[in-house]
Order: C-alpha cells, then structure tokens, then sequence
C-alpha cells in the first residue's frame, strides 16, 4: 500500500509548474476626489489610478500625480437646464509630497489672515445641482451632485464612556430627529482640532503638546430607511486610523511623568497637563450616489484585515473616472470634552475647518 502512495505522490509533483499569469496592464484612469458644500467654494484633488500589483514606492506614488489636466469647470443650470453660473478651479500647491487642489483661487485671495471671508460664498448652496467637467489627454470626465438641504442636530452632549477603564475618557452623544417628508443619506466626520499628548512619547522630558488632527475623518455613512421621521439618539466615536471607529476623547487630566534616578535617589517624576480635547463635528447630507461610494468605504475601512469579510468594490458617480463627486449640506458642531457640556447651537465654520 505504502509503495501506491509513494508512486501517486512523486506523480503529482513531478507535475506541478510554475503558472505566470500575463495580467493586462489598466488603462490609465483619473481618480476624482471632488467636494461642493454649502457657503464654500468648490475643490476637486485629482491623481491616477495604480495597477493592483504594483510596487508601492517613491516612484510608484509619484506617478499618481497628474500635472498635465487642461480644465477643470463646475457650474450649476437653470430651469430650462441652461447653464447659469460657472466656475473655473485652478491649481494650488500645498506640499510637494501631495496631490495638488483645484478650486476658485478667487475665494481664496480674498481671506484675511484668519481664514474668514469678506462676504458670504454664493456659488454653493443647497437644493442646487451641480455639474463637473475635467479635460485631460484627449478626455472628458464628468460627474453631478446635488447639495441636500440641512437637518441640523437637535443638540449634542458629553457624559463618561462607559467602555473605557481610564476616567477621562468620554464620548459625544447626540440627538437627531429626523425629517418625515424627504429621504436623508448621512454622513459624519470629526477631527480634533485640540489634543494635547506626551511629545514625543519616548522622550524622558516631561511635557506635553497639541497635536491636533490633520483632517476630518469618517465616522459613518448611511440612510434614514430605518429611522425616517423619528427622533433618536446616536453617539459619534473617535475615528481611527483604520478598523471600525470605536475611540473615545479625552476630558481635562493630569499624569507623572516616568520616575527617574538621579544620585542614586529616586525622584518622582513632573507633572504632566493633558488638556480636554476640543472636537469638531461636521454633520452632513448627501446625494444617494454619493452614499454609496462612501457608504462602501466606511465598510471596507471597518473590515481592513478580516480574511472573511466580502471583498467589496466601490461605487463611483465619475463618467469615464474613478471616484466621487459629492455635494454636502454641512452643519458643524464644536465640542469641549467637558463633562456635563450641552451644545445647541452651530459652529460658524472657516475654510480650514472643512478639509
């Protein structure tokens, strides 16, 4: 028996070999980042596509950069579908390390130096659609949205997380009722815009620093299919980096620096501040093509690494592109992490806040 078993064993890997699969190379696409909110005016980051199996490196992420696009133009029809007003974005710059920004360069050489405009931006605002057109090498890319009217939130509130074994952690609720007589796609995203931590942690100084967060991120994405026309309460977790948004923020507290030895006596370590964080909410409405696009990346972020989530494809409202065109109907929120805090009212936004 044993000598059947080694016979059938050296036949099958005498005929193993090595199969080189030829994958066609993708067409080069442009992949559209594209944002119009209410009261501010339009951007539009453009890059490329990269193939699935593509070195990640230097050149590799340099090559997404595109710097050849030929016109990029927003405009909004009247009535009878004609168009009415228009705008031409042009380049901005920030970092070499990042993709350029097109957007009305008129807006922005005309804020003061805090960021704050003469007059209000009247290009954008809700109940209008909106459409983008891209040139680029002998190519159209089009796309539409519409600003959604806002819902604002009945009002937010800080209380302690009761998932969190550290007394200075709390978490963001709020209360939202939602509108009977129009469908809703949500989407929210924070950022702290103060938080203060051990810099740099490794460090046997002792002091701390803000070390805000750099942009808005993603919490959730959805629709008001289960909740329409009620009122409920809801909570917004910290985002993380990547996995499900489950975080907590941090009120007003004090730790010990690490206990150091100093001739041979040991010697407790300084004080350390840790002020509360400061929070910003942007609460949004969206078009239902824009939902699904993010509506899929939320899940795909919140299932990064499990190797039995369902691959999933993201839905894009680009013509002949990749990507999202998405007009938000924005109402923002600033939040101190101090127990018992109550906000009613709107924060009155800059443009650094919507990024």
């Amino acid at each position: 028996m044993n000598k059947y078993l080694l016979l059938i064993s050296i036949i099958l890997f005498s005929c193993q070999e090595e199969i080189t699969l030829d994958l066609p190379k993708a067409d080069d696409k442009l992949v559209i980042e594209g944002s119009i909110e209410n009261g501010f005016p339009p951007y539009v980051i453009i890059t490329k596509n990269g193939g699935y199996f593509d070195p990640i490196d230097s050149e590799t992420f340099n090559n997404l950069f595109v710097d050849d696009i030929e016109s990029v133009e927003i405009w909004y029809n009247d009535n009878d579908g004609i168009k009415l007003d228009s705008v031409i974005l042009e380049q901005i710059t920030f970092f070499d390390s990042l993709p350029p920004i097109y957007t009305d360069i008129d807006y922005l050489t005309s804020l003061d130096e805090n960021g704050v405009a003469p007059s209000l931006y009247d290009f954008s605002k809700s109940g209008r659609t909106y459409y983008l057109e891209i040139k680029w090498n002998d190519q159209i890319i089009t796309s539409s949205t519409t600003i959604p009217e806002v819902t604002p939130l009945d009002c937010l509130w800080v209380e302690k997380s009761e998932n969190s074994d550290e007394e200075y952690e709390y978490d963001i609720r709020g209360l939202y009722s939602d509108p009977a007589d129009q469908d809703n796609y949500i989407i929210v995203k924070s950022k702290r815009v103060q938080h203060f931590a051990a810099n740099p942690k490794d460090s046997l100084e002792c002091f701390t620093a803000n070390i805000p967060d750099g942009s808005l991120k993603i919490i959730d994405a959805g629709s008001d299919i289960l909740i329409n026309g009620q009122s409920f309460e809801t909570y917004f977790p910290r985002p993380k980096d990547q996995g499900f948004p489950n975080g907590n923020y941090n009120a007003y507290h004090t730790k010990l620096c690490n206990e150091s030895l100093i001739e041979g006596n040991l010697i407790a370590g300084d004080t350390l501040v840790f002020k509360e964080d400061i929070v910003l909410i942007k609460y949004c409405q969206i078009d239902e093509p824009s939902l699904k696009f993010w509506r899929g990346l939320v899940r795909q972020v919140g299932t990064n690494g499990n190797p039995f989530a369902e691959p999933l494809n993201l839905v894009s409202n680009i013509n002949n592109g990749l990507g999202v065109f998405t007009g938000y109907g924005s109402v923002y929120y600033k939040v101190p992490i101090v127990d018992g805090t109550t906000i009613f009212s709107e924060y009155d936004p800059t443009i650094l806040d919507i990024f």
